[in-house]
């Protein structure tokens, strides 16, 4: 490969227009860096977020998408994790393996992972493009990556399956089983059935949940939840959710209740939802500014635990070989939840279906 090479990328000009297509040069690795080509990459609804300025730290221009799998292209003289023709899955982290986080088994919160964006590219003009995410920049042909944001996959799963595994496997899944840690028998309820809320779903029939019991307004998505998993469906049009998800377990709430929806409504909701010395597992968020705020004296005295996700508090050299495999397997299945493929040159039109929850996961293909 020659530098300096060109890439398409969909890159967010400022935070008030919609991303452009962009012919780019790539910046060439460093010692520790690696090109990637893309093959697929799984839309978030958090990157529409980010590309109007509601989360993230990184000012554009920027690409963004934290989500995907390519083929490794070439590598820096110091990279030692991959060769040249790997298939390697770009999660939403990084895993540095060595700082204060990464060394206590917390690689979720790696001290590499939080950063503003890296410089991965440049127009003719010399302007600089940055990674949005801080980690990965997936939303293009090409990708410019520190060897700790990428880990190699021995999988021949389509590319448009593995391109979810960094974002919405690795968070639902990590939470059932990392975060949540959910016994078998236990009860269950889901807020939200969005393409995170039915990992969520799979992830919790694997671990053994008698009863899974999803919150969802729309008809579709509660029919598709049961089919992968859920044994009951609670319309919020039919009354109080709470009301509801306590008429089915005996009046006391669900062992773990897991938000997947994002407003600060919903996470006091999931909170709720638990019964006493239960678990709520927090994960949504809509915009930065949102503050959640909770009664003081059911926190104090009954007993909950709370706990937060973040890529689904993941070991990446561990977890991604592992839901792999799952999904090899057939435990978990991945095909219902993708429900758009786009060119990169359509990204608007995923952005917008995203927006409009006509999609669970959008699949973008350079």
């Amino acid at each position: 490969m020659s530098f300096a090479t060109t890439m398409k990328a969909a890159v967010v000009q400022d935070f008030a227009r919609p991303m452009a297509i962009e012919d780019l040069n790539l910046v060439a690795p460093t010692d520790h860096e690696i090109v990637v080509r893309t093959e697929a990459s799984s839309f978030c609804i958090t990157d529409e977020m980010q590309a109007k300025g509601q989360i993230g730290r990184t000012p554009p221009p920027m690409i963004l998408g934290h989500s995907a799998v390519g083929v490794v292209e070439e590598v820096g003289s110091g990279v030692t994790r991959m060769r040249v023709g790997d298939r390697v899955i770009i999660p939403a982290t990084a895993e540095c393996g060595k700082c204060y986080f990464c060394s206590r088994g917390r690689s979720d919160q790696c001290e590499e992972h939080f950063v503003p964006g890296r410089h991965v590219a440049s127009r003719e003009d010399g302007t600089q493009i940055l990674a949005g995410a801080g980690t990965a920049a997936t939303y293009a042909s090409y990708m410019n990556l520190r060897e700790i944001s990428a880990f190699p996959v021995d999988s021949d799963l389509p590319a448009e399956v593995l391109a979810m595994v960094g974002c919405g496997v690795a968070s639902g899944m990590g939470a059932v089983f990392n975060v949540a840690e959910v016994t078998p028998g236990s009860s269950v309820s889901v807020l939200g059935a969005g393409h995170f809320g039915l990992w969520i779903i799979q992830a919790a029939k694997v671990a053994g949940a008698e009863r899974i019991i999803v919150i969802e307004p729309r008809q579709n998505r509660r029919e598709l939840a049961l089919t992968l998993g859920a044994t009951h469906a609670v319309d919020p049009a039919d009354g109080d959710p709470i009301e509801q998800v306590r008429a089915l377990t005996e009046g006391r709430g669900v062992d773990f209740s897991f938000e997947a929806a994002g407003p600060p409504s919903a996470q006091l909701e999931a909170f709720h939802l638990a019964r006493n010395a239960g678990t709520v597992i927090l994960a949504g968020v809509k915009s930065a500014a949102d503050e959640v705020c909770f009664p003081a004296q059911v926190l104090a005295v009954r007993g909950r635990t709370i706990k937060s996700v973040q890529n689904g508090n993941l070991r990446m050299t561990r977890d991604i070989k592992r839901f792999v495999k799952m999904i090899e397997a057939g435990l978990v299945n991945p095909h219902p939840i993708i429900t758009g493929r786009y060119r990169l040159d359509q990204i608007d039109d995923a952005v917008q279906a995203a927006k409009e929850a006509r999609d669970l996961s959008g699949i973008i293909v350079p």
